[in-house]
């Protein structure tokens, strides 16, 4: 159980950071390349240590590494939308929809492996989507009216500003992260489906790992030539942060699966992270979640739990 307590964290502590570093304008494409780089070096430190024991290796054939190439743009524009959509969005909500997206993945198994779901399931599938929609429902402030107009305007603004208008661009960021988070499950799919019993989980993580580290450094050294701006100190000290954070939820949360049973510990992992970040987003950063908002964190919830069934 200590196992899973800290992949909560270290998940948690990822929406803590992204948020921190929303707020302090840090560079978001040098945080995430120092990122994954911390993460890489924390993997291999483990693994020369004895932290960590591999049974399987990892065959690198052309399949393999196409699909940790892309596993590894998956993951590092995923972050970097999980980033944006916590500035634009909030920390509660951001990660509420990263959890939810893990729906994807049973539809993906429906359809191409041809796993039926079971009616609990199909159920928690329906309440996914339902709670991804609630999620994503951003309000923003209409117009006020303007000083000296007729009382039918002032009533018009009056019910303009009380329906509000939906902010399209939240919205949108969180429909994005919502489609990275369900890709990168995908594809984690697809290497266990036809991978993984020749080759090692962790071996290609820590493949794609090194694959985001990469493409984040090509466009982190673009910039830096063109413009002359390179990462900062606080933006590579903060990455570090990040990245031990990052490897230590998959980490933690790999070796919880290996001593508890997966139907409890996906659930109660993204159930647990869900509830921490919302309500660290509103007491801590302050964040207001509207009633929508608070019904779709509660439908996540009990969809996560069927999906567990």
């Amino acid at each position: 159980m200590i196992f899973l307590v800290f992949a909560v964290a270290g998940s948690v502590a990822i929406g803590m950071i992204f948020k921190h570093a929303g707020r302090q304008q840090l560079d978001r494409t040098a945080l995430l390349t120092v990122n994954y780089a911390a993460a890489v070096v924390v993997a291999v430190g483990l693994l020369g240590l004895g932290g960590r024991e591999v049974e399987q290796g990892l065959v690198l054939s052309k399949e393999v590494l196409a699909l940790g190439a892309g596993a590894g743009v998956v993951l590092i524009a995923g972050f970097f939308v999980l980033a944006w959509a916590t500035e634009v969005a909030g920390m509660s909500l951001a990660i509420g929809v990263m959890r939810v997206s893990v729906v994807v993945p049973f539809v993906a198994s429906w359809g191409i492996w041809g796993e039926v779901p079971t009616p609990a399931q199909g159920l928690g599938m329906v309440l996914a989507m339902g709670a991804f929609f609630l999620l994503a429902h951003q309000r923003s402030p209409s117009d006020p009216v303007p000083a000296g107009a007729s009382p039918s305007a002032e009533t018009t603004g009056m019910a303009r500003s009380v329906l509000a208008r939906v902010d399209w661009f939240a919205a949108g960021v969180l429909a994005l992260t919502f489609c990275s988070g369900g890709a990168i499950d995908v594809l984690m799919k697809t290497f266990e489906e036809d991978f993984g019993a020749e080759n090692s989980r962790v071996l290609f993580l820590l493949l794609a790992f090194g694959v985001a580290f990469l493409v984040g450094a090509i466009i982190v050294a673009y910039q830096g030539l063109q413009d002359g701006e390179w990462p900062t100190l606080r933006a590579v000290g903060w990455g570090v942060l990040l990245g031990i954070a990052n490897y230590a939820s998959l980490e933690f949360l790999l070796r919880a699966i290996e001593v508890l049973p997966g139907p409890f510990v996906f659930p109660a992992n993204n159930i647990a992270i869900m509830v921490i970040a919302a309500l660290l987003g509103v007491t801590v950063w302050g964040e207001r979640l509207s009633r929508p908002n608070r019904v779709g964190l509660g439908l996540a919830c009990i969809a996560l739990v069927l999906l567990g069934l």
